[in-house]
């Protein structure tokens, strides 16, 4: 039967999560060849706009809501990508005012921590099997690795030269390699963006999930979920997948959730165990992240401090989005019109 099968690839990756995008600073270091290419490497000497550019004017018109809660407190809720470019900004005057009137940034996760060589060596060392004979074919299906390896020729890339690695690792490289022919950037995104802006003015940054939480769930989806995904592979090319995150891209700058919730699915054939498999991955990457940030968001809500709640966009979409479950909570959800 067909089915829509949602993956983990760049435009989800970019959109829902933090999870394995490091900054293009990062992939500078030369750890490894294999850790750098897990690392984003879009455009690797941009640096973050001038914090003046904010005063400008700007046609970008990205989702953002607010929510008032019964002691006054505002939190206004924004879609987040990730990764961005320099003619992106400035943000929007409403965007701007909006977060300086917050006493609080929430974000998915501190980027900064993830500098840190305790974090960086940690990563390094669970991205390979301690068994050297251990190797990727071992957990996946034939059909998965020729996928997959298929994927890793259209950007001249052996996968063989990896075999040694986790699941997590191999596909947290697949999905950041169309990243650098995107013309995005992970130093650009506007969660980055904004925690610059927050350290310097000494406003409270609060961790939604953590980068720890992150890894640890890419680091221990099962075998079969990763094996799903890679099968996944099997029609994408780099021309796709770069066109893909462009198209994400331009559906963030306007707003348009719609556009984000279509573009992050593919459709392969799928068996009553795929479906499991598929429907496991949905709640663990999508669903569980949503009640969890949905949770968060009511606490400030119902707390007596202003807060600028950035989270990936396409977490707020569908009908178990943080917009659905806040509103069957019984939440007024306000849509900021532009």
């Amino acid at each position: 039967m067909r089915r829509k099968l949602l993956c983990a690839a760049c435009a989800a990756m970019l959109l829902l999560s933090a999870c394995g995008s490091g900054n293009d600073s990062d992939a500078k270091k030369s750890e490894t060849s294999a850790a750098e290419k897990t690392e984003s490497t879009a455009t690797a000497d941009n640096e973050l706009p001038d914090d003046d550019l904010t005063t400008d004017d700007s046609d970008m018109t990205p989702a953002m809501w607010q929510v008032t809660g019964d002691d006054g407190a505002v939190v206004t809720l924004v879609g987040s990508m990730h990764a961005l470019k320099e003619s992106d900004y400035p943000i929007p005057d409403i965007m701007s005012a909006a977060f300086e009137d917050s006493e609080i940034l929430a974000v998915e996760a501190d980027l900064a921590q993830g500098e840190s060589v305790t974090f960086q060596s940690a990563l390094l060392a669970d991205m390979y099997y301690d068994d050297p004979k251990e190797k990727l074919k071992d957990h996946i299906s034939q059909e998965a690795y020729e996928s997959l390896a298929a994927y890793y020729e259209e950007y001249s890339m052996d996968l063989s030269d990896y075999n040694n690695m986790k699941p997590w690792a191999v596909g947290n490289i697949a999905e950041n390699l169309p990243l650098q022919y995107s013309g995005l950037s992970a130093d650009m995104g506007i969660d980055n963006y904004l925690m610059g802006l927050a350290r310097e003015s000494g406003k409270e940054i609060y961790e939604v999930e953590g980068l720890e939480f992150q890894m640890d769930l890419l680091m221990n989806f099962s075998d079969d979920i990763y094996d799903m995904l890679f099968r996944g592979y099997k029609n994408k090319t780099k021309e796709n997948q770069v066109k893909l995150l462009k198209d994400t891209h331009d559906a963030w700058i306007k707003g348009d959730l719609g556009a984000i919730e279509n573009l992050d699915s593919d459709e392969m054939e799928a068996t009553e165990a795929d479906a499991a498999v598929m429907q496991e991955y949905t709640d663990l990457f999508i669903n569980n992240r949503n009640k969890v940030m949905a949770d968060a968001a009511e606490n400030f809500i119902n707390g007596d401090k202003n807060v600028f709640f950035l989270v990936g966009a396409a977490h707020y979409t569908g009908e178990k989005g943080i917009i659905a479950i806040l509103e069957s909570d019984g939440y007024k959800v306000e849509k900021i019109e532009y």
